[in-house]
């Protein structure tokens, strides 16, 4: 394999091959800044090899569908954006855990579409601002553990200090579940945008009793919340209604219905049952927009990881007030 560019490259992907030991540390991408591995088989040593000492200016870090190693390690002082996805199909040895050591200046950290789940470990990353996508889909054994916070899907199993930093915040839902939320959001106390994403019709998320003594304490910074799907059923009014009468420096709440409730009537309804002339926020915003089929975390490229707020959608919403 030759790289007859390799001196001035700044965006490198490489796809459907297998990378040798041999070639793997023989290479040295001195100005590159992109890197993709695209269903390539390559070994945990040599991986480890062109992260560090083969793109010594690595910026961003793209790897979809590859295999051959079990653990990625993550030593870089240049990361500043890191990415994985996983489809179904399974070849050959399975990424199972990620381990972040050292990486002052990474902000954003995303898992796409994995379907059987990996360990995450956050040992340092001061300046990580955005974090997703956490599942707790019944098939997905995803566990994260970011200093003293230790999430098994989206439960909170420990809570010694909050992570300051995260601002964004992207989560898939099996049970819509306030209190999980709620708890989430006391391990990300600075969050300022929530991606949700929901299958299942979510339990009891009746909240005026339960957290009467919580709305008084917990400090929402929350200034957008993006939720797909929007059903209006009680559960999610109920779940809806928290951050209206709760959140006071709410910007923007985006509610994405299916396409077959999306009517003039239907959000008609849903105003009132949201309270909307109540809303904590006075300046606060609320569309509602039909799905967009083409909305997928597994559609990211290496240059949207790159982007502030990776989750917002990059095609027009269809709104209605």
């Amino acid at each position: 394999m030759a790289f007859r560019f390799s001196e001035t490259l700044h965006v490198l992907t490489m796809g459907d091959c297998h990378l040798p030991d041999d070639t793997a540390e023989a290479l040295h991408f001195p100005k590159l800044k992109q890197l993709v591995f695209q269903r390539v088989s390559i070994s945990e040593h040599s991986l480890h090899i062109i992260i560090g000492r083969g793109c010594p200016a690595l910026e961003c870090l793209l790897i979809s569908d590859s295999f051959g190693f079990r653990c990625v390690r993550i030593n870089s002082i240049t990361l500043k954006c890191f990415g994985v996805c996983d489809s179904v199909e399974k070849r050959g040895i399975e990424f199972k855990e990620l381990i972040i050591e050292n990486a002052p200046h990474l902000k954003r950290m995303l898992q796409l579409g994995l379907p059987f789940g990996i360990h995450v470990s956050v040992i340092s990353a001061p300046e990580l601002e955005t974090l997703g996508c956490l599942t707790d889909v019944i098939f997905v054994t995803n566990k994260l553990v970011f200093n003293s916070i230790v999430i098994q899907g989206l439960r909170v199993d420990s809570l010694m200090t909050a992570v300051r930093t995260v601002k964004i915040l992207a989560i898939h839902m099996d049970t819509h579940s306030l209190d999980v939320v709620i708890n989430l959001m006391r391990c990300f106390p600075c969050l300022e945008k929530l991606y949700i994403a929901s299958t299942g019709s979510g339990g009891n998320n009746l909240w005026r009793r339960k957290h009467r003594d919580l709305i008084r304490s917990l400090d929402i910074l929350l200034k957008k919340i993006s939720w797909r799907y929007y059903r209006g059923i009680k559960s999610h009014v109920d779940f809806t209604t928290f951050f209206v009468l709760s959140a006071k420096v709410l910007e923007l709440m985006i509610l994405e219905v299916h396409k077959d409730d999306y009517s003039e009537e239907f959000i008609a309804q849903q105003r009132k049952k949201l309270q909307l002339d109540s809303k904590a926020s006075r300046g606060a915003r609320f569309h509602f927009t039909p799905d967009w089929p083409h909305h997928s975390n597994s559609c990211f490229r290496v240059h949207d990881l790159d982007l502030a707020d990776p989750f917002e959608r990059n095609e027009p919403y269809k709104f209605r007030e």
